[in-house]
């Protein structure tokens, strides 16, 4: 199963931008190019009308982008108006003459700038892109327009400073909602920081990138620490499950003596759980521990017949002190543990001398390692787990950003894979402080991507994704 089974969102158009010959043509072609507009262009040089030079655009420009602030509004079918746009900035450039507006835009600055507006609207439309990160990008919109105008390579230069801050942004931003956070308000004042300094100098871009990969590394670490603890966490609940899950397998419609009790439900327990916790269930110490569970329950039941005594009294010596052996290498009070052996031994004492069958059984019977088992316990809930895990998806893996469903009338949530539970094959999503936040069936949640209730987020270059889309755009329309 590919990415695009859950996300059509044109990905495979994004090589486009690769050849950069290509590419320069098309963008050549569609700045350059006469077409009707560069026809009346034609006509109104010949009538003497004259046009901005580029200083005099720029200038404008640069008295503009401060106070202006666009806002992106969901389910609005128009958030980039170029005509509205351009009619605001010849109005701004004839106010700079003191004089009425005679004046237009050159072809080629007016078609850079439809350029730009269309790269613009084509973050608008990338689903992978938050709400509130949209309204924060189209702030940059006319220091991305001056960019395009200084810099005749900015559309094919990759490596360019403002192309890396569009990206960081996003890429912060990929699990933020909430225009409310520290990260997102962080980001809004390097912004503004930006649009307060940037007038032609392209270094200023330069420091607003410093600002963001210092803001990136610093989330990453934070996440980083909380998701160390969030995933320690979870391997803790799922070890403790897992333990509840075998003592009731193994206890449940068997007789248990009370004076076993502590032994079984808080030492072996507590043994049961470290090694899950340290070695996993596939481990050999995590099948010793079920192993001996298994036999010490076995071993309590009461001696209904003389091959159990027999059984019983040639072995209950060996299994005592697989257990003692066992609870002495834990961290748990010596103490304590030499008690709840010594009330185990005094059981079985018990239990063989109190027996009916104690006079008749007969005692010449070898002790067996495999004394009180029930045959091999195959654990069909690990079995089931693996081959749902095996039918995982390979861009299901940790580090991946999605949007979840969560439930039908609530909206789906940006979350990142943190952890893949094999030993019952859920998945366990973090938000962007590293904090869990749901936690899935891994089959469930395939259905629910192929179904589109929930999706792959793409933490791609937006720039490069944004330009891919516009080069198809004008490839498709020659």
């Amino acid at each position: 199963m590919s990415n695009d089974t859950f996300q059509k969102d044109g990905s495979k158009r994004d090589g486009l931008i690769d050849n950069t010959d290509y590419m320069s043509k098309l963008v050549g072609d569609f700045i350059n190019k006469p077409d009707e507009d560069a026809k009346k262009t034609t006509a109104s040089v010949a009538r003497g009308q004259k046009f901005f030079a580029r200083d005099d655009v720029i200038l404008a420009l640069s008295k503009m982008q401060l106070g202006y602030r666009p806002e992106f509004k969901q389910g609005q079918a128009v958030n980039i108006n170029t005509n509205a746009f351009k009619t605001t900035l010849l109005n701004q450039m004839a106010s700079q003459g003191g004089a009425i507006m005679t004046k237009s835009v050159n072809q080629i600055d007016g078609r850079t700038i439809d350029f730009v507006e269309m790269i613009f609207g084509a973050f608008l439309r990338d689903p992978n892109i938050t709400y509130a990160i949209k309204s924060l990008l189209l702030r940059l919109q006319i220091p991305i327009i001056k960019t395009a105008l200084l810099d005749l390579k900015f559309f094919y230069n990759p490596k360019h400073s403002a192309r890396h801050v569009l990206d960081t942004i996003a890429h912060i931003g990929i699990g933020i909602e909430d225009k409310n956070s520290t990260v997102y308000q962080t980001m809004e004042l390097i912004v503004e920081q930006l649009l307060r300094g940037f007038d032609t100098n392209i270094s200023t871009f330069n420091t607003a990138l410093t600002s963001l990969s210092r803001l990136t590394d610093i989330e990453k670490k934070k996440q980083e620490l909380n998701e160390v603890q969030t995933r320690q966490q979870i391997r803790q609940e799922h070890a403790r499950q897992l333990v509840m899950a075998e003592l009731q397998f193994h206890m449940i419609g068997k007789i248990i003596p009370k004076s076993v009790q502590p032994l079984i439900l808080k030492f072996w327990s507590t043994l049961m759980f470290h090694a899950c916790i340290r070695f996993g269930k596939e481990s050999a110490q995590w099948k010793q521990s079920v192993t001996l569970l298994r036999r010490l329950v076995n071993s309590l039941q009461p001696i209904n017949n003389e091959k159990s005594w027999a059984f019983l009294k040639g072995n209950y010596k060996q299994l005592v002190y697989a257990i003692k052996q066992a609870l002495d290498e834990t961290k748990q009070s010596k103490e304590h543990i030499y008690s709840a052996i010594q009330l185990l031994s005094r059981t079985y004492e018990n239990m063989l001398a109190e027996s009916q069958f104690q006079n008749t059984a007969t005692l010449n019977i070898a002790a067996s390692a495999d004394a009180f088992t029930d045959g091999d316990h195959v654990d069909e809930r690990l079995l089931i787990a693996k081959k749902k895990i095996a039918r995982l998806p390979t861009e299901i893996k940790p580090g991946v950003w999605f949007e979840v469903f969560d439930g039908n009338n609530r909206p789906v949530r940006r979350f990142k894979l943190s952890v893949i539970v094999t030993e019952d094959a859920h998945l366990v999503f973090v938000d962007r402080l590293g904090v869990k936040g749901i936690e899935k069936d891994a089959e469930e949640f395939v259905a629910e991507l192929r179904s589109g209730k929930s999706r792959v987020i793409a933490d791609h270059s937006i720039f490069n994704h944004a330009l891919s889309q516009v080069i198809h755009s004008l490839a498709t329309a020659r």
